[in-house]
């Protein structure tokens, strides 16, 4: 009978420590996630400070313009409410188009009128949103191998915690 009921409080104990390190991964997620929506939102607003500036020395073309329109439009559906939900991963796919769409634009700007710093500063943001998604990526392949890994899928389904998507890096 003692046996039994070490074997089973061992049980108990452990699945604690498995849900534990769940919910530790999972919450490294969505910090990663709230810093990559603090990022992409940065970039978009200091490279149109940068776009506004070169503006003056050249005008967009059609092309560029749609670039614009498009980069706008995800912008406004790119909201994310920092809950894990159906949405996340039509979010994680508009981060990545935005994150897309932004390179090229900067990639368009005359860099001799611009100002150093903010230039620098966007590619600082550049560097980070990379940084952030591959901390992501990596806290996301984590968790969904620990959910589903014995005794993680078990521990998963009585918590009700599932796996999350992975942000998906778009190509040029």
């Amino acid at each position: 009978m003692q046996a039994l009921l070490l074997s089973v409080s061992l049980a108990v104990i452990l699945c604690y420590l498995w849900y534990a390190s769940l919910i530790k991964k999972r919450q490294s997620a969505i910090d990663s996630l709230i810093v990559l929506n603090q990022k992409i939102d940065a970039r978009l607003l200091l490279l149109t400070q940068l776009s506004n500036v070169s503006q003056q020395y050249q005008p967009l073309d059609a092309e560029q313009t749609a670039q614009w329109q498009q980069l706008h439009q995800l912008s406004a559906k790119s909201v994310w409410s920092q809950q894990i939900d159906q949405y996340l991963p039509q979010v994680l796919m508009i981060w990545s188009d935005m994150d897309s769409l932004q390179k090229m634009l900067f990639s368009n700007l005359h860099g001799d009128e611009l100002n150093e710093q903010q230039v620098n500063e966007y590619l600082q943001l550049e560097l980070d949103y990379q940084n952030a998604s591959e901390f992501y990526n990596q806290a996301v392949t984590d968790l969904n191998q620990g959910v589903k890994m014995f005794p993680g899928s078990v521990v998963a389904k009585l918590a009700k915690g599932a796996a999350m998507p992975l942000l998906v890096v778009a190509t040029e």
